[in-house]
């Protein structure tokens, strides 16, 4: 019966990183900006997506597994918990694929926060709300848009002064379209590697205890099998977002491009390594607007409505749909 319920289980996350990876947006400025192809940046984005949720996931993992309520993620009463872990996965994965289909950028974070909130409650689990559990959580949630935006502004308009003050002719401008270019890939790919980190927990954070009996390698193919199924999703469905967020929100050059993806990149980086799990897309999305400020250019707000209202819906309609199919399969276990 263990056996069955694990292979069900690990069916269920790799579906799940898949649906992450369809909401997958790290790519979308270079994509916005023509430096890739959509088809290329789908496929360089699932292989970076397996190296940094192979190497970077390890702390964000602890604090969604054990610090936000503790117990319900107990590997000794598996396989009693398999109607937790399999309607935290469901919430998770209709919110993110239904996103998907409709081209926009959530967070897989929130869908994961809200679904262990919704069954914690529900079945009466006790909450951490202080700083080491759900507190700092909420705090990342709301400082990181701001800090994203703020970065992302400033050193816009930093750049903007450099470039105004050494660039005179044409010859020029395209020498530092190209500098940038080549520094956004750079950026995409530290971004990629941090935004692994963060997001495959989402998947695969309840699972990881049932690897635990093992040495270090065998302790992370679920990040492994996780970092699959995520580049899977990016390649298959990702597109979609890519193109919404990377041409729908503010029109990129290779400078703001540049800015969008180093601001976000350091933030989510600097999330990952002290183990807190962040949420990738406001700081990106966040990091846009303030690049698209600091130019002058035009936002489109209605996009970026749409984008702000599922924002707020996300971790309400994991929740609710946590809390249902708990309540429709417990009764199979």
């Amino acid at each position: 019966m263990v056996e069955t319920i694990t292979i069900v289980l690990g069916i269920v996350s790799v579906l799940l990183a898949f649906a992450i990876g369809a909401n997958d947006e790290t790519f979308a400025s270079v994509v916005g900006v023509k430096r890739l192809s959509v088809r290329t940046a789908v496929l360089m984005g699932a292989v970076i997506a397996i190296i940094g949720g192979f190497f970077l996931s390890e702390r964000v993992g602890k604090t969604l597994r054990d610090n936000i309520s503790p117990g319900l993620f107990d590997p000794t009463k598996f396989p009693d918990q398999s109607p937790i872990l399999i309607s935290i996965y469901v919430a998770m994965a209709i919110s993110l694929i239904l996103a998907s289909v409709f081209g926009l950028p959530i967070s897989s974070t929130e869908a994961l926060v809200g679904a262990i909130l919704g069954i914690s409650i529900a079945k009466g689990n006790d909450i951490i709300w202080g700083w080491d559990g759900m507190g700092k959580v909420l705090i990342t949630w709301t400082t990181s848009p701001i800090i994203g935006f703020t970065i992302s502004f400033l050193i816009m308009k930093g750049v903007r002064y450099i470039v105004g003050k050494s660039v005179r002719s044409l010859r020029q401008h395209e020498k530092a379209n190209s500098v940038f270019g080549v520094l956004l890939l750079a950026m995409v790919v530290w971004t990629g590697l941090s935004r692994a980190g963060n997001d495959i927990n989402n998947a695969i954070a309840p699972i990881v205890p049932l690897f635990s009996e093992g040495g270090d390698w065998y302790q992370r193919i679920p990040l492994l099998i996780g970092g699959i199924g995520l580049g899977a999703g990016l390649i298959i469905i990702g597109w979609r977002v890519l193109k919404t967020l990377g041409n729908e929100v503010v029109e990129l050059t290779p400078e703001s491009a540049f800015v969008t993806e180093g601001s976000a990149a350091m933030i989510v980086f600097f999330a990952v390594i002290i183990g807190i799990p962040v949420s990738g897309t406001m700081v990106l999305v966040s990091a846009f607007i303030g690049a698209g400020v600091g130019m002058n250019m035009p936002i489109n707000y209605k996009t970026l409505r749409m984008i702000g209202i599922f924002v707020v819906l996300t971790p309400i309609i994991s929740g609710l749909i946590a809390v249902g199919c708990y309540y429709a399969i417990r009764g199979f276990f």
